[in-house]
């Protein structure tokens, strides 16, 4: 090959690269990775409890305070991290239950939640290195074309990975490549770690004689009223949280949000079969419905031609199913609207 034309061909390829580095700057800058949606329209911090009141009065429609005979002791027993909470349910019925894991469960359990800058550069380097190699096994077979088409589909596997990855910790990414909290995928991973919570609540409704509904009542009193309210910080050290305690986490710490209570709620009920729920997400706030019948009063939207009565988890007042505060009212009613996700 002549100097020149050698000459021209590292130039050539210095161009193609600087130009997939270029495509690839850009699609990261419009990925939105650090700013989880919903908590962003909150604009609340958790370490303001001032704020934290406003936002308790505004969904629940109720002054701040703590429900009658509610109670939650959280404690260490041995190598067992522990939570018991006492409640009252909506017959009026005082109710304790308990929950509890292994120390190291409950560490591995956390991994599975939120993302790093760490995690997110591991596979940028993936990418970067199988890019230069797809590039120069196919530039020499086949040209430029044949190049440019192998870089994006490693581009394209790039994106798949990434969502893969955000889906494996409980993370999606929405319209304008938004990350925020997958509610449905937090719960159905869930509902089995869960099932022993839900086994005791099935209990007590058993040597009560409750019947289903009055069961459902038990559950959303029981995240509702003993479960304070509060807002997670969408960071924790380098860890992305998207502003949402797991459930488990918000069992053993004995708080949550909106969404933190939504997922909780969710992944108790789901141990029962039969029982169809969505989340609702709307600006600013998260809650959800199950599939019933609407008796007289109750608010319902419908999914797929059927009835879903609302249920406000985030507390901490005791609102029954069918029962909203004023401001969610408002939100559900706005120019807005909302979304519905179903969780099974």
């Amino acid at each position: 090959m002549k100097p020149a034309t050698l000459r021209y061909c590292c130039l050539l390829l210095a161009a193609c690269f600087a130009a997939a580095a270029r495509l690839g700057a850009e699609w990261e800058d419009k990925l939105v990775l650090p700013l989880c949606g919903r908590d962003l329209l909150r604009a609340q911090s958790s370490e303001d409890e001032e704020e934290d009141e406003e936002e308790e009065q505004e969904y629940t429609s109720r002054e701040k305070r703590t429900e009658k005979g509610t109670s939650q002791k959280i404690f260490r027993e041995g190598t067992a991290l522990k939570a018991q909470y006492g409640f009252i349910n909506f017959n009026k019925d005082q109710v304790t239950v308990s929950f509890g894991m292994s120390a190291a469960e409950y560490k591995k359990y956390l991994a599975g939640y939120g993302y790093s800058d760490i995690d997110l550069a591991k596979l940028r380097i993936w990418r970067d290195a199988t890019r230069t190699e797809a590039w120069n096994e196919t530039y020499k077979a086949g040209g430029k074309a044949a190049a440019e088409k192998a870089v994006a589909e490693v581009d394209m596997d790039y994106e798949t990975k990434l969502r893969a990855l955000l889906r494996s910790r409980g993370l999606a990414m929405r319209a304008g490549n938004v990350v925020e909290n997958d509610i449905p995928v937090i719960v159905r991973k869930n509902v089995k770690l869960l099932s022993p919570l839900a086994v005791a609540l099935q209990k007590v409704a058993t040597e009560r004689n409750y019947s289903e509904e009055e069961l459902v009542g038990s559950a959303v009193s029981l995240v509702q009223t003993s479960i304070r309210y509060k807002v997670p910080p969408a960071m924790e050290g380098d860890l992305h949280t998207c502003g949402l305690l797991p459930p488990a986490r918000a069992l053993l710490s004995g708080w949550g949000d909106c969404d933190t209570k939504t997922a909780l709620l969710g992944s108790i009920l789901g141990s029962w079969n039969g029982i169809k729920m969505v989340g609702i997400a709307v600006p600013g706030h998260y809650l959800m419905a199950i599939r019933r019948l609407p008796g007289k009063g109750d608010m319902f939207v419908r999914h797929e031609g059927l009835e879903y009565v609302l249920i406000e988890p985030a507390g901490p007042a005791w609102l029954e199913p069918g029962m909203v505060g004023t401001a969610t009212k408002g939100l559900l009613a706005g120019k807005q609207g909302y979304r519905l996700e179903p969780f099974f």
